[in-house]
């Protein structure tokens, strides 16, 4: 497939660097800068918070200039958060930081959907985007242990490291970004750039998404997974494994086993989606984060510590056979719910709602933490899950075509190219 390679890379590149940081970023604001557990929410809302802030005018800009220029100046807009974190030394200096990289976080997550499809087709995006997550959880596990025992060996000089290279990644992505530009060729059955850009400045289509009542159920769910589930590995879930004392390293561990999972799980996961359909596979998906959370209980109730570390990386496994089965799921359905022409307006507006999310999952559930102890955090869980499985059933009793629950076959996927 044309170009798909140089995607690859670009963004294997862009994951070994969020991997390298992941498991530290929470340690180095709260034990090297001295930052308070209220302070490292503050830093990941302002980041969430400054994505939301740009969603209308990357749609806007997406829209006019394309999604392929918006989403290289994307690349560049995190660099530069990424880069302004390592010469943090104080609350106040990690305020721009935080600024930066979620605007360029914002900005590319707006245009990622109509980005992908009109590069690869509709036919192939679960497919597209089942292997962009597996070598996201492939990239991640490497830097996550690297960025583990970088900070082992070499201490607070460590964290420096891993925030450049995380830096220099989304630099590497950008330029692949650009290359994958020069060569694509349009695939078939993909409305041109013109006609695309037209139809989605038509009047009325900019707020069409946010008036379709099947569509903001779907909204709903996609905040609810993200809240209570995707939003919890970047913030919340290092917080609540380091006050349960697990070491820097032993959580590194936690999280490289989830991303070790899903490269394992992904490819069965896509074959279990394209059988059962998008809204059952996402229905197991969350039967599966309850069954995890049950392991994470265990984890920060056991009080020895090999135990701990065992059931924290059982957690880990579980909670990644949830996320592969989402990753081919939520955008496909954006994309069969949106009216022809309005990808961008509909894109937009489930970039927003994942914005939202990782803005309130830091905000809400690290003072859940800190206040309420382990015993609410797991019960504010429970019920996050409980909400995304009513938000997915009234999806499925009230949405109005066939056409959102069906995936095409691999074979008929890949012949369409």
């Amino acid at each position: 497939m044309p170009g798909y390679g140089e995607f690859l890379t670009g963004w294997s590149a862009t994951a070994f660097g969020s991997g390298l940081v992941l498991p530290l970023i929470v340690a180095y604001l709260r034990e090297t800068l001295g930052v308070s557990t209220s302070g490292v929410s503050l830093y990941f809302a302002l980041f969430a918070l400054s994505g939301l802030v740009v969603n209308p005018f990357a749609a806007w800009i997406g829209r006019l200039r394309g999604p392929g220029p918006t989403a290289v100046a994307a690349t560049i807009l995190q660099a530069a958060g990424a880069t302004w974190l390592t010469a943090a030394d104080s609350m106040a200096a990690t305020v721009p930081a935080a600024c930066l990289s979620g605007a360029g976080t914002g900005i590319y997550y707006a245009v990622q959907t109509p980005l992908l499809t009109r590069a690869f087709g509709d036919s192939a995006f679960s497919r597209v985007l089942s292997g962009q997550h597996r070598a996201s959880a492939l990239m991640m596990t490497a830097g996550s242990l690297l960025g583990g025992q970088a900070v082992q060996r070499l201490g607070d000089d460590g964290y420096t490291v891993c925030l450049a290279a995380n830096a220099v990644s989304y630099l590497l992505y950008g330029v692949m970004l650009v290359r994958l530009r020069r060569t694509l060729v349009e695939p078939r059955g993909t409305v041109s750039s013109a006609t695309d850009t037209e139809a989605a400045a038509a009047p009325g289509r900019r707020s069409a998404a946010l008036r379709d009542p099947v569509f903001l159920r779907l909204l709903v769910l996609q905040s609810a997974l993200v809240i209570f589930g995707l939003g919890q590995f970047e913030s919340v879930v290092p917080a609540v494994l380091r006050d349960a004392h697990l070491s820097v390293v032993a959580i590194s561990v936690v999280i490289a086993c989830n991303t070790a999972g899903i490269i394992v799980f992904q490819g069965l996961a896509l074959r279990v989606v394209e059988r059962v359909g998008y809204t059952s596979a996402l229905r197991v998906a969350i039967v599966a984060w309850m069954a995890a959370l049950a392991f994470l209980a265990g984890a920060l109730l056991v009080p020895a510590p090999r135990g701990r570390l065992l059931l924290g990386v059982l957690f880990g496994l579980v909670f990644s056979i949830g996320q592969c089965l989402i990753a081919p799921s939520v955008q496909p359905l954006v994309t069969r719910a949106a009216p022809p022409g309005a990808v961008e307006g509909y894109a937009a507006a489930t970039s927003l709602a994942h914005g939202l999310g990782m803005f309130v999952a830091p905000l809400v559930l690290l003072p859940v933490v800190e206040s309420g102890g382990r015993g609410s955090y797991l019960s504010v869980q429970l019920l996050g899950y409980c909400l995304a499985l009513y938000a997915l059933w009234s999806f499925r009793t009230r949405r109005t075509t066939p056409r959102e629950d069906t995936v095409q076959p691999a074979g008929k996927a890949w012949a369409s190219r």
